[in-house]
Order: structure tokens, then C-alpha cells, then sequence
């Protein structure tokens, strides 16, 4: 078997990638005489090669005076239970990790690819299964909580920097006599938050991945925090270290914000295009229509979220039922369609079949007739329509669905969402055998 190898990038600090592309996560081995320490565990299924890479640097049958998490991530902590327990070392995590360290799906401590990805996989999978999962990624019997003001067990001379935001309890790990900073996902020198970043590994100082980040608006504030300190090199979770230029590096990414490049990717892919006020219609984006079919499927085996629907209406010319996917929003009691894209094909066929729809999810079809709310009246509806699911005002989706989708601030103020509520439908379900 090929033994993978470390490379030293900074005094004692040395790298070791497992995996490639953007799949590839980064483990440090610490020297620190007159032993060493593991920063971060990459996958499962990494433990042989760590061990291996462990002793071709420190001797047979070495093992490190602790093991350190920047985070619980399956990247970075998925082999931690597997070396903590055959070196009967601890796994130091922030004390915020804690109940991650049990290996479940927590909600308060979810990203959006758990809500979209994770989660509903999961629940397709036999509950045996997914206690075997759930099984293997808990590390509670060696996890324990790490003091940010007690030092940094194992590695005099080095400190832990709080970078909540990636997950509740990130953390990074500097040096301050030399300033390397072993930053695991707060900074990375890949662009996960772009198309050619994940595919084709482009280099560049970032954010986290939105897409696995619990609270963007706090990683963002973490990395204004971290552009203020003196680090040197970082030794990101993914990607290359960094050695040049890092101080300017940081304070451009602090004064850009965390993946905002990767936003606009997608709001260029899947919300519809033009400025919402500039017209009466605006046309979704080709893969967003391309992707209807997977939609549809997930809404009829109830993987999409609760509140999306399938509107089932005849063309207005050839009376072929047309089918689109839809967010069925709640307001005041009542269930509510609003056009995102403005005077949509789904808005002029139902117009014309008198509003007499099928609204399908998990297989259930139902009739209903919708009922088109005036335009005076619609600026309370889309402003449910935003804060649907129990979402706040302020927060990253709330401001960008307000933006990209109407065109309005993330305060949601009712009068400048009325200002341009003529421009995007609405209609109100009233379901089949209920007066309108």
C-alpha cells in the first residue's frame, strides 16, 4: 500500500490531503516536542492513512499527545472516532460542538445541505441503516470540550481563535510567534462557493461553502475578526496553504463577504432573470426549467419542502395539462399562490381554465379553484410568501429571496413591497366544496 505523505509547510506543521478534487480535506500533524498533535481527521475511512503518514514522520507506533477538531463536519471529523480510540486519545471540540459529537441530525445545528440533501436521503433509508449511521459518527465516548482561555491542549505556544459561523463552535488554531493559523472551513483557499472552484479546484482566499454553513452572517463576522489579527500563513481545511500575501488577502475578503460570488451564481441558475420591476414577464432560467421534472418527482414523494406543491392547470391553446412546482404560502389562515415571474404561463392558463387547478403532493391530488387577489391587496400575502416556514426578517434567504425574486429590502416593508405588487400575481387556494 502506498504510504500517503505529509509535507512540511511551515516549521513542525505538516499537511496531509486526503482525497482529490473538491472532495479532498486537509489534516495537520503539529510537532511540538516531545510529541505531536492531529489537527482535524478528514473523512471516514482516513484512519490507516493518517496512522501510516504518522509514522513515516515520528516512528513506529507513535500516537499524538491529543487530537484537535476545528469543527464536527464528516470532512474534518470523520475519522476521529476511529484514531481517538485506537490511540486512546481525546478529541478536543469546542464545548458548542458538544451535541454534534452524538452523530444526529440536529436542526439547530443544520445547514442548508442538510434541510435539502441530507435529510431527505436519510429518510428513505431503512431506520437500521440509519442507526448504523448514526452510530459511526458518534464520538461522544471520546469527545471533549475544548477552553479557548486554557491554551491548546498539547501545543504550547499556540492559541484557539472562536470562529463560530461554519457550525456553532468553529474554531482555528495560531501560532503566534510565527502567525500560522490552521483555519479548517472559516477560510479557505479554494472557492467552494463557485461552479469552478468545486469543479475545477480554482485557487483563491474564501469563505465556507454556503451550502454547509450554519450561520453565514457569523462566519462573515468571524472572518473580519480573523483579517484583524497578525496571521502569516493559513493551513485552510481545503485547498492550499497560503504564505503570501495573506494580511491583504484577509481584509478583501472581510470587505467582500463570505460568499457572495456563489450567491449570485445562484441566483442566476434558479431565480428568474431581469430586474423584477423591469417587465411583465420575466423568464425562469433554463435549468431551473430543465430541473421542473426532478421537482415534480421530489414533491410526489414528499422530499421537498411542505410547502411546495405541484399546480396542475390545461393550456390556455392546447388543453394539455401543464405542471409547475409552486410554494404554497399561508397568510391569515388561508393558502396563497404568488407569480415570481410575473404574468407567467401558469398565471395566463389558469386565468383561462376560470382558476380550476389540481395542486398534487405525496401522491395526493386535490381540486381547487384559485382566486386572484387584487393588486392592493397582494403586499401582505408576498411578504408571507417570504417569511414562509417560520423565517425571519434579516436573515441571508429572507434578503436575497427579497431581492432577487421582488426587488425589495430585507425589511420587508409593506409599502415598498405594494409599490411593485402589481407586477407579480397572486391567487388564493380555495379548495374543491369550500365556498369562495
Amino acid at each position: 500500500m502506498r504510504v500517503p505523505v505529509a509535507r512540511e509547510i511551515a516549521p513542525g506543521v505538516h499537511l496531509l490531503r486526503m482525497g482529490r478534487g473538491a472532495l479532498a480535506s486537509n489534516a495537520y500533524l503539529v510537532r511540538s516536542e516531545p510529541g505531536w498533535v492531529l489537527i482535524d481527521c478528514a473523512w471516514a475511512g482516513s484512519a490507516t492513512a493518517i496512522r501510516s503518514a504518522a509514522e513515516s514522520l515520528f516512528g513506529p507506533d507513535t500516537r499524538p499527545a491529543a487530537i484537535l477538531l476545528t469543527h464536527i463536519h464528516p470532512d474534518h471529523s470523520g475519522s476521529a472516532g476511529d484514531l481517538g480510540r485506537s490511540w486512546q486519545v481525546p478529541v478536543y471540540v469546542h464545548a458548542a460542538e458538544l451535541p454534534m459529537a452524538r452523530g444526529e441530525y440536529l436542526p439547530g445545528y443544520g445547514m442548508p445541505l442538510d434541510r435539502w440533501l441530507v435529510v431527505p436521503l436519510m429518510r428513505l433509508l431503512p431506520r437500521s441503516t440509519r442507526r448504523r449511521i448514526t452510530a459511526a459518527g458518534d464520538i461522544t465516548d471520546v469527545a471533549r470540550a475544548l477552553d479557548p482561555t486554557a491554551g491548546v491542549p498539547g501545543l504550547p505556544g499556540w492559541q484557539v481563535v472562536p470562529m463560530p459561523g461554519h457550525t456553532p463552535g468553529s474554531v482555528a488554531y495560531l501560532r503566534a510567534d510565527d502567525g500560522v493559523l490552521v483555519s479548517g472551513d472559516a477560510v479557505l483557499t479554494v472557492d467552494l462557493n463557485s461552479l469552478s472552484g468545486v469543479l475545477l479546484g480554482r485557487q483563491g482566499l474564501a469563505g465556507p461553502p454556503w451550502y454547509t454553513t450554519w450561520n453565514r452572517q457569523a462566519a462573515q463576522r468571524s472572518i473580519s475578526a480573523l483579517a484583524e489579527l497578525e496571521t502569516r500563513v493559513i493551513a485552510p481545511g481545503h485547498g492550499d496553504p497560503l504564505a503570501h500575501g495573506t494580511a491583504e488577502a484577509l481584509h478583501a475578503l472581510a470587505r467582500a463577504g463570505t460568499g457572495r460570488g456563489g450567491r449570485r451564481t445562484v441566483d442566476r441558475l434558479l431565480v428568474p432573470l431581469g430586474d423584477p420591476g423591469a417587465a411583465r414577464y420575466r423568464p425562469p432560467p433554463r435549468l431551473y426549467a430543465r430541473l421542473q421534472w426532478l421537482g415534480f418527482a421530489l414533491t410526489r414523494l414528499g422530499l421537498s419542502p411542505r410547502y411546495v406543491v405541484t399546480l396542475e392547470v390545461p393550456g390556455r391553446r392546447s388543453g394539455v395539462i401543464r405542471r409547475t412546482s409552486v410554494v404554497l404560502a399561508e397568510h391569515d389562515g388561508a393558502g396563497y399562490l404568488v407569480s415570481l415571474t410575473g404574468e407567467s404561463e401558469w398565471v395566463r392558463n389558469v386565468r383561462a381554465a376560470g382558476g380550476r387547478v389540481v395542486l398534487g403532493r405525496r401522491g395526493q391530488r386535490r381540486a381547487a379553484t384559485l382566486v386572484e387577489v387584487a393588486p392592493q391587496d397582494r403586499a401582505p400575502v408576498i411578504r408571507s410568501w417570504l417569511l414562509r416556514a417560520r423565517r425571519r426578517p434579516g436573515t441571508a434567504a429572507v434578503s436575497r429571496e427579497a431581492r432577487a425574486n421582488f426587488g425589495v429590502g430585507s425589511d420587508l416593508d409593506l409599502a415598498e413591497i405594494a409599490a411593485t405588487a402589481d407586477r407579480f400575481p397572486v391567487f388564493r387556494v380555495v379548495p374543491a366544496g369550500t365556498p369562495s
